[in-house]
């Protein structure tokens, strides 16, 4: 079934959801999905609808020209996606195998509705494992004294493969803030730590002595 998926972010306030939702309601939409909260600490409120695309009477570039008013209205930060459009992923990981092999196998199963075009790896040792897969691999290292050229290949390598959405898989290296901006809100980190407090290796060890 093809769905649009509304995010959004604004100053929070009232008449945010009855804005939204009776923005929908007019046209006919069919929210199937709805998530909101509000974080205190910012004061930023966060909503995210799933709308069957089938209910709406126009298609997502007319849904982006007429919800553009609620936005402006409320200053929501938004994107729409259409979903039937296929993300394609570029993974990056290190030495240790075990994100990278279950976002692989979960991929190949069919369990992950995504196109994974390529893992970037400042090391050589997953090559074999990656390459069973008929996944692309490519190595750049990375110069601890000087990570410019690296991170400038792994920059080249993202947009070569056209890829949206770049999954860190436990890769053991901090990503450049310019790339970060670059890529905001489309680099996602699966691989759990203690980011920004502890940094670089041993991050429980760090944790424990403190």
């Amino acid at each position: 079934m093809k769905t649009y998926r509304l995010v959004m972010s604004c100053p929070d306030g009232v008449g945010i959801v009855a804005g939204v939702s009776g923005f929908l309601a007019e046209h006919g939409g069919w929210s199937m999905e709805a998530n909101h909260h509000s974080d205190f600490e910012s004061g930023y409120f966060f909503m995210r609808h799933v709308i069957k695309a089938e209910s709406l009477p126009f298609g997502i570039e007319e849904f982006k020209a007429r919800f553009a008013p609620v936005a402006e209205k409320f200053s929501i930060k938004w994107q729409v996606f259409d979903t039937s459009k296929i993300k394609r992923v570029m993974l990056m990981a290190s030495k240790e195998a075990h994100c990278l092999i279950d976002l692989l196998y979960r991929w190949h199963s069919g369990e992950l509705d995504c196109d994974i075009v390529g893992v970037i790896s400042n090391h050589d040792d997953l090559r074999s494992m990656v390459e069973w897969y008929n996944v692309p691999f490519h190595h750049v290292p990375v110069d601890p004294n000087d990570k410019t050229e690296s991170f400038a290949k792994v920059n080249q390598l993202i947009e070569e493969a056209d890829s949206d959405t770049i999954v860190l898989a436990r890769y053991m290296q901090i990503i450049p803030p310019e790339l970060c901006q670059k890529y905001k809100h489309k680099i996602i980190n699966i691989h759990h730590s203690f980011l920004p407090s502890f940094v670089g290796a041993k991050p429980y060890h760090q944790a424990a002595k403190r």
